[in-house]
C-alpha cells in the first residue's frame, strides 16, 4: 500500500488533524507541493508543536434508522439509514473538546466547538459513505495488506516509537486501516489505468514548472563582525568603527583571515575562522547580500555595516544556479502526479457517491 496515500487516507477519514476547524494554532492543509529539486537547500522552519491525538472515529457508532421513524428526535444525521445520534456527537465532541481545552482561548470555545462538531458530522458521512460503496462492490482488506500497511507505518516513524503506540495515540485501529486499504482499492477501481502518470506528463510537468526545478546561486562566504548595540555611546561606536578599518587594512595588507577572524570577530563562526558556508538570496540582511553577491571571488570587501555590526566579507567561491535534469527529479515528480490523481479521483468518487446518497440532516446546520 502507497505509504503517501494511507496517510492521506487517514488525515481525511480518521480525523487525526483538526486544529483547522478548531483554530487552534495555525496548520497547513493543502495538496502536496511541487517536488523540490534535490540539489535545493530549503531554509528549515521551526517544526509546529505535534497536536494532541484524536478521538477514535470508530467511537461514533452508526446506528440503522427505522423506516418508520422518519423525524426521530435523537438523531442529527442519516446516510442511507446510518444514523448518527446525537449523544453519540455530543460526547465524541465533550471528548476531543477536552483534549484541546489548554489551547483553545475561552472567548473562542464555542465558535471551536461549532467547527469541530461540523468536522465530525461530516467525517461520518464520507466513513458511512466510502464503508457502503466498499460493501457494496465487496471490496476487502486482508490481513497480509493490513499487516503491510503497518509495517510501512513502522518505517515512518522514530526507531524508539512503537507502532502499536503510535496508533493508540492518534486513535487508528486495526479496523481504520483496513478501510484505508479499502478506500484506496475503490479509487484505484474509479480511476482504472489512468493513476500512474506517463512518461509525457511527468516531461510536460517539468517543462511548465522549470523554476521549481533550479537550485539558486550561492556564494560561499567568510566574513568578520564587530556588533554594535543601540546603546553604544559615540565614543564607543567610534572605536568599534576604528577597530573594523584596522582589521580590514591587515587584511588587504595580507593578514590572515581566518587567524584574525578568530580572535576578533563577535561572530559564532570564528571559531571556523568566520566560514559561513553557502549562503542563498533572503537568507542574509540585505546589506550583507548585496555585498556578498557582488564581491569578486577572494577579494576583501569594503567595511560593510548592518544592524547586526560592522562586517568585513570575503566571497571563496561561487555557485551559479542551475536547471536540475529530469533525469534527477523523474521520480518525485511522478509520485507528486500519482498523488495529485489519487486526490482528483477520490473527489470524483465522493461527488458521485454524495449525489446518489439519501442524506437527512435532523436539525439546523
Amino acid at each position: 500500500m502507497n505509504k503517501h496515500f494511507l496517510k492521506f487516507v487517514l488525515a481525511v477519514f480518521l480525523v487525526l488533524l483538526v486544529s483547522a476547524p478548531i483554530g487552534c494554532g495555525k496548520q497547513k492543509e493543502e495538496a502536496p507541493p511541487a517536488p523540490a529539486a534535490p540539489a535545493q537547500e530549503e531554509k528549515k522552519a521551526e517544526p509546529a508543536p505535534a497536536p494532541p491525538a484524536a478521538v477514535d472515529q470508530s467511537s461514533i457508532a452508526p446506528s440503522v434508522l427505522e423506516p418508520a421513524k422518519t423525524a426521530p428526535q435523537d438523531v442529527v444525521i442519516s446516510v442511507d439509514g446510518v444514523v448518527l445520534k446525537k449523544d453519540e456527537l455530543a460526547r465524541n465532541v465533550k471528548a476531543k473538546m477536552n483534549l484541546y481545552k489548554e489551547k483553545i482561548p475561552a472567548d473562542k470555545k464555542k465558535e471551536a466547538e461549532k467547527g469541530l462538531r461540523k468536522q465530525l458530522i461530516e467525517d461520518f458521512v464520507l466513513r458511512t459513505l466510502l464503508i457502503n460503496e466498499a460493501d457494496k462492490k465487496n471490496v476487502a482488506a486482508t490481513d497480509k495488506e493490513i499487516t503491510k500497511a503497518i509495517n510501512e507505518i513502522k518505517t515512518n516513524i522514530p526507531p524508539d516509537k512503537k507502532v502499536e503506540d503510535f496508533l493508540k495515540e492518534n486513535g487508528v485501529t486495526r479496523k481504520d486501516i483496513a478501510l484505508g486499504i479499502r478506500i484506496r482499492k475503490l479509487v484505484e477501481t474509479e480511476a482504472g489505468k489512468k493513476l500512474k502518470p506517463t512518461d509525457k506528463e511527468i516531461t510536460a510537468f517539468y517543462n511548465e514548472n522549470k523554476d521549481k526545478f533550479t537550485t539558486p546561486e550561492t556564494v560561499h562566504v567568510r566574513h568578520i563582525l564587530v556588533t554594535i548595540d543601540s546603546k553604544d555611546d559615540e565614543k564607543t561606536k567610534a572605536e568599534k568603527k576604528a577597530k573594523i578599518e584596522n582589521l580590514h587594512k591587515q587584511l588587504v595588507a595580507g593578514a590572515d583571515f581566518a587567524e584574525l577572524a578568530k580572535n576578533n570577530s563577535d561572530c559564532p563562526s570564528k571559531e571556523n575562522g568566520g566560514d559561513l558556508g553557502d549562503i542563498k538570496k533572503g537568507q542574509t540582511v540585505k546589506p550583507f547580500e548585496d555585498a556578498a553577491f557582488s564581491q569578486a571571488v577572494n577579494a576583501i570587501g569594503p567595511v560593510v555595516s548592518t544592524e547586526f555590526g560592522h562586517h568585513i566579507i570575503q566571497v571563496l567561491k561561487r555557485n551559479p544556479g542551475k536547471v536540475v535534469d529530469l533525469a534527477e527529479v523523474k521520480d518525485q515528480i511522478g509520485l507528486y502526479l500519482e498523488q495529485q490523481k489519487q486526490s482528483e479521483t477520490f473527489g470524483r468518487l465522493v461527488t458521485r457517491l454524495r449525489k446518489n446518497a439519501a442524506i437527512i440532516f435532523y436539525e439546523k446546520q
